[in-house]
C-alpha cells in the first residue's frame, strides 16, 4: 500500500569560484563529503555563465583572480542574483575588500589558507539554512497570495461548473497535475463523477456512478484524509479488482492524489487529482490543498444547494401549474378572495403578501437543504407557498383608525391589533368546516395564529417556548419582521436591507436560532427578492 512519506530536502548546490585549481580541489573533496553538490568555476565571467543556467544555493568566491575578479562578481550577483548567499574566501583580504564585499552582500568573510574547515562549514551551514529560511518565507507569502485569490474566487456565489474549471486553472500553477476530477458522494456512499477535466483522452467519465466500497476513496472518506497513491501500477498490482485505477491507468496516469471534502464532519465529496508522473504529489502539495479544502467543499455545497433550489423551484413552479388546472384551484380562489380582503384595507398590504410568500419558501427550501429538515417535503413547500399570504388576513377586523393610524399605537390600541391573530385563526376554522380539512388550511391556521409567538416565549397569543410553536409559523415570523422594517408603514418610512438586519440581529433571541441563522447568512438572497418583487411592481409585471 503507498504511503504519503516525509519529503527529504535536496543536497544544497554550492558553486567555487577560484582560480587556483590546488584549492578548487581541496575543497571540491572536502564539502562533496558533506553531502554538497559541488561545480567550479575559474573566474567571475565563468562564474555568472553558470549561475545563469543552474541553481544553486550557494556561492564562495575568491576576490583576486583573472578576467573578472570577486569584487566586480560580487557587486554583478547582487544585482542579478540577490537571494544566493556568498563567501569570500581570499589570501589576500584588506579591510577595503572586506567592506565592499559586505556592502554586495556577502555573508561572510574568511581568509586562505584554511586551517580550521570547521569555521567554514558553520558559515556553509548557517548561510544555506538563512537562503532556504527566505525561500520558505518567499513561497509562503506566494501560497498566501495564491490561497487568498482562490477564497475570493469560492466566495464570489458561482455555480459548481464555474468553481471547478476556475480552480483547475489556478491549481495547475501549483500542483502537478494532468487530471482533475470533481466527484460527489450521496448519503448512500455511492460516488458520481461530476466533473471532469483533462490533458488526455478521458475513460472515466461525467456521469459515472460506483460505490464508495468498490474504491480506495473509503479509508479516506472514513478517516477524512487525503489519500496520496505515490505510483498506481504498484496499487492495482496489489488491488487488481480496482477498475477505476485500471481505466487512470489506461488513461496514462501513474499517481494519483484524492482530497476529500468535508461539511459538518461530513465527506461530501473529492477533488480527485492525477499526474503521468509517479510521486508527483508531495506533502507540501497535500499541505496547501487542505488548508483550502474547507472553503472548496462549502463552495461547491452552495452551488449544488443553489441548483437542488433552482431545480425544485422549477418543480414547483410546474406543480402549481399542473394543480391550477385541478379542483384544488377552487380552495387557492378562496385563499386570494381572502388575502384580498385585507389588502382593500391596507394598500401596502399587497405587495406584503407577495414578499412574504417568496420570503417564506425561500427560507424553507434554505433550511430544507442545509439544515436537512425532513419536515419539509414538496407538499410543505406547496402548502407554505398557498398559505403564507393569510398570515394577516384577521386585520379585515380591526378598525380602520387603528390599522392605518400614522403614529405608534397606544396598549389600549395594540391589544386590539394583536387580537388578528385569533381573528384570523377562527376564520380559517370556520372555512375549514365549509372546504373541508386541508394541510394548507390546517398550515394557515397555524401561521395566522403563531406567527407573532416568539422563541424565548414573550410572543402571543399564547406566549408558546421554544418548538412549540409550528415551524411554519418560525418560518413566517422572520420573514415577515423582515418585510416589516424594510416596508413603509402608516408610521414609519422603509427601513434600508443593511438596518433592518442590524435591527433583527439586536432581536435575536425572538427568533428560531437554527433557522434564524440560515436567515442571516444568506440575507443578501433575500434582499435580492426584494427588489426583484419592487422592480416587477414598478414595470407592471
Amino acid at each position: 500500500m503507498n504511503k504519503i512519506t516525509a519529503i527529504q530536502e535536496e543536497p544544497a548546490r554550492l558553486l567555487i569560484v577560484d582560480d587556483e585549481p590546488l584549492i578548487r580541489k581541496i575543497l571540491i573533496k572536502y564539502l562533496s563529503d558533506k553531502n554538497y553538490i559541488i561545480d567550479t568555476a575559474e573566474d567571475g565571467s565563468l562564474a555568472l555563465e553558470k549561475l545563469q543556467h543552474s541553481p544553486f544555493d550557494l556561492v564562495l568566491t575568491d576576490l583576486r583572480m583573472p578576467k573578472m575578479g570577486g569584487r566586480e562578481l560580487l557587486k554583478l550577483m547582487s544585482e542579478r542574483f540577490p537571494d544566493i548567499p556568498k563567501i569570500v574566501l581570499t589570501g589576500y583580504g584588506t579591510n577595503e575588500d572586506i567592506i565592499i564585499a559586505l556592502k554586495n552582500g556577502a555573508y561572510d568573510f574568511l581568509t586562505k589558507p584554511i586551517t580550521d574547515f570547521t569555521i567554514l562549514d558553520h558559515s556553509i551551514q548557517r548561510a544555506i539554512e538563512r537562503k532556504r529560511l527566505n525561500d520558505k518565507n518567499k513561497k509562503y507569502v506566494e501560497q498566501l497570495t495564491q490561497i487568498n485569490e482562490i477564497i475570493s474566487m469560492l466566495n464570489s456565489g458561482k455555480s459548481t461548473e464555474d468553481v471547478f474549471y476556475t480552480l483547475y486553472i489556478i491549481l495547475k500553477r501549483i500542483i502537478p497535475f494532468n487530471r482533475l476530477a470533481l466527484t460527489i458522494l450521496d448519503f448512500e456512499n455511492n460516488i458520481t463523477l461530476k466533473l471532469v477535466e483533462s490533458d488526455r483522452k478521458i475513460l472515466l467519465n461525467k456521469g459515472d456512478t460506483f460505490n464508495i466500497t468498490d474504491t480506495s476513496l473509503e479509508i479516506a472518506s472514513e478517516k477524512k484524509i487525503a489519500l496520496n497513491i505515490t505510483d498506481l501500477a504498484e496499487y492495482f498490482h496489489e488491488n487488481p479488482l480496482s477498475t477505476t485505477t485500471q481505466l487512470l491507468i489506461d488513461e496514462g496516469m501513474a499517481s494519483y492524489l484524492a482530497l476529500p471534502l468535508i461539511v459538518n464532519n461530513i465527506t461530501r465529496g473529492f477533488l480527485l487529482f492525477a499526474s503521468d508522473k509517479k510521486a508527483a504529489f508531495t506533502r507540501e502539495h497535500i499541505t496547501f490543498l487542505e488548508s483550502i479544502s474547507g472553503q472548496i467543499a462549502l463552495s461547491i455545497q452552495r452551488g449544488e444547494l443553489l441548483f437542488e433550489i433552482e431545480q425544485h423551484t422549477k418543480n414547483l413552479e410546474h406543480l402549481v401549474e399542473l394543480r391550477s388546472r385541478q379542483i384544488i384551484k377552487t380552495q387557492k380562489t378562496t385563499i386570494f378572495a381572502l388575502s384580498k380582503l385585507a389588502e382593500a384595507r391596507d394598500m401596502e398590504t399587497g405587495d406584503h403578501l407577495d414578499r412574504i410568500r417568496s420570503y417564506s419558501v425561500f427560507l424553507a427550501q434554505l433550511h430544507k437543504y442545509i439544515g436537512n429538515n425532513k419536515e419539509i417535503t414538496s407538499r410543505y413547500l406547496q402548502d407554505l407557498y398557498d398559505s403564507s399570504i393569510l398570515h394577516d388576513i384577521g386585520k379585515v377586523g380591526i378598525p380602520d383608525i387603528i390599522l392605518l393610524k400614522e403614529s405608534f399605537l397606544n396598549n389600549a390600541e395594540f391589544e386590539i391589533m394583536k387580537s388578528h391573530t385569533t381573528i384570523g385563526y377562527e376564520a380559517l376554522r370556520s372555512a375549514t368546516l365549509e372546504l373541508g380539512s386541508d394541510s394548507f388550511l390546517n398550515m394557515a391556521m397555524n401561521i395566522t395564529r403563531y406567527h407573532h409567538e416568539r422563541w424565548d416565549g414573550r410572543g402571543y397569543p399564547e406566549g408558546l417556548i421554544g418548538e412549540a410553536i409550528p415551524l411554519s409559523a418560525r418560518i413566517v415570523a422572520i420573514t415577515d419582521v423582515y418585510d416589516a422594517l424594510t416596508s413603509r408603514r402608516p408610521y414609519k418610512d422603509a427601513y434600508s436591507h443593511e438596518k433592518a438586519i442590524m435591527i433583527m440581529k439586536e432581536e435575536s433571541s425572538r427568533f428560531d436560532p437554527q433557522l434564524f441563522t440560515v436567515f442571516m447568512d444568506n440575507n443578501h438572497e433575500f434582499n435580492n427578492i426584494r427588489l426583484r418583487i419592487s422592480t416587477e411592481e414598478m414595470i407592471g409585471i
